[in-house]
Formats: structure tokens, sequence, C-alpha cells
């Protein structure tokens, strides 16, 4: 069964040292290189792709476009709250490892 480590603080991190400052440039060029996908709307399991997209950019750098989303109607985004209503009494009883498997594997 997934868990996840017991939370702590992390500790003060000297990036002047080479090691530590190319571990954080690594770390974010593996983000970087996720910029600009594509993202499908999401509702009780179901990938949807609605063709009227929209960008999100970094505030830092608005002519970065971090990724590309599918703009949910009025109908959809009902349809979403409604699934997530319904679903409730299941999620609420799930256990909190089940809960964050889901997170790190979802549908």
């Amino acid at each position: 069964m997934e868990k996840l480590p017991a939370f702590r603080n992390e500790p003060y991190t000297n990036f002047s040292d080479p090691a530590n400052r190319r571990a954080m440039e690594d770390a974010l060029a593996q983000v970087r290189a996720q910029f600009g996908r594509e993202y499908d709307l999401a509702i009780a399991g179901e990938h949807l792709k609605t063709g009227d997209l929209f960008r999100s950019v970094n505030p830092s750098n608005p002519r970065e476009v971090v990724g590309v989303h599918h703009r949910a109607t009025a109908d959809l985004a009902r349809r979403a709250v409604d699934s997530a209503y319904a679903y409730f009494p299941e999620w609420s009883n799930t256990s909190q490892e089940e809960r964050i498997k889901l997170q790190f594997h979802p549908c």
C-alpha cells in the first residue's frame, strides 16, 4: 500500500553548492518540459475536450504558457458539482491510504 512519508520541514539548502544548484535546476527543467501541455476536463472519471481552449500563463512571464485547458460550459460545471456531491458518501468512507493512491494514480 502506498503511503506518503511523514511531513517534516525541509532543511535549508545551500544553492551555492554546485550539486544542490544542479539538482534544483534539473527539477525546474523537468517541470518546464511539461509547459504548454493540453489538459482535458475530468468529470466523474470521464475526460472531455470542449475545443474551447484557454491558456494559463506564468504570471511573472505572461509570454510563457504553463498549460492549455478546455473551458467548461455552465452545464459541464453543474455536472461536475453534481457528480462530486453524489460521490461524497463513497469518498467520505474511503481510507486515507486509498485517497493518497488515487492522488498519485488518478482514473
